[in-house]
């Protein structure tokens, strides 16, 4: 009769634990708190590009310009967020924010960054940060007409250790300021810093694509590339061979230069 209480017991309290799953849609509790990682994520994600914001500061005519988070798709229906863009007399620039902590690993011509976390026993793979903003990038040329124009910066926040990334694009929040006033070859105009500034804040006034059909849109290219075809102007990928060996690029290249290890 013991052993029957005990396996009855034992049943009731697997079928809660099941029932307490369900209810929380795969969400882990916390606290006495169900939360979503989903959601804990973009909550993050928001505070750094609040903070980012905040650096970059307002748009002063002639002086500077500023777009904060922007949405848009092409004539394709593929559809990028941009979570900053600052307009000086260097340039264009689009600022990819990332909260993130540990320590990264990564380079430009990686695909794939690794993200450590607790003392090396967690790891997490990210999509390289600077194909991410050039992706962007590529983007925005095509609704500018213009190519020379633009900076990819990405920034990490303080959390985050990047001392083991080799990018000339990638800087701390620390460095952020610095980093957009510094010279770059290029030089804007007033009058040309507020057309851009013009054109791209009507590009996102005109945007009517939501937050989840550009999810969509994000799943919709992932997929595209695992069956080949080039996220950015539709190309097939073709094998190539380069210093560091064997990779796919865009058979339009040069003029799109997306890649992918293999």
């Amino acid at each position: 009769m013991l052993i029957a209480g005990i396996i009855i017991a034992a049943i009731v309290i697997l079928a809660v634990i099941g029932l307490a799953v369900k209810i929380s849609g795969g969400k882990t509790k916390r606290k006495g708190i169900f939360y979503d990682h989903g959601k804990e994520i973009k909550r993050k994600g928001e505070i750094g590009e609040n903070i980012v914001a905040r650096i970059l500061g307002n748009t002063v005519a002639g002086e500077q310009y500023v777009i904060n988070n922007i949405t848009f798709a092409d004539s394709r229906g593929r559809s990028c967020q941009i979570d900053h863009i600052y307009i000086n007399r260097h340039g264009i620039w689009v600022v990819e924010t990332k909260n993130y902590s540990g320590r990264i690993y990564g380079c430009d011509g990686w695909r794939e960054w690794t993200q450590i976390l607790a003392s090396g026993r967690e790891r997490h793979k990210l999509y390289n940060p600077v194909k991410q903003n050039a992706t962007h990038i590529y983007m925005l040329s095509k609704q500018l007409r213009e190519r020379n124009v633009f900076q990819n910066l990405v920034v990490f926040l303080a959390d985050a250790d990047i001392a083991n990334v080799r990018s000339s694009r990638v800087c701390g929040i620390g460095d952020l300021k610095r980093r957009i006033n510094s010279d770059t070859g290029t030089f804007l105009s007033p009058v040309q810093m507020e057309k851009y500034y013009k054109r791209l804040l009507a590009l996102k006034e005109n945007s009517a694509i939501s937050e989840t059909e550009h999810i969509r849109n994000i799943e919709v290219l992932q997929n595209s590339i695992r069956l080949g075809i080039c996220p950015r102007c539709g190309a097939d990928l073709v094998l190539r061979n380069g210093h560091n060996g064997k990779f796919y690029g865009c058979a339009k290249y040069p003029g799109c230069n997306f890649t992918k290890n293999i």
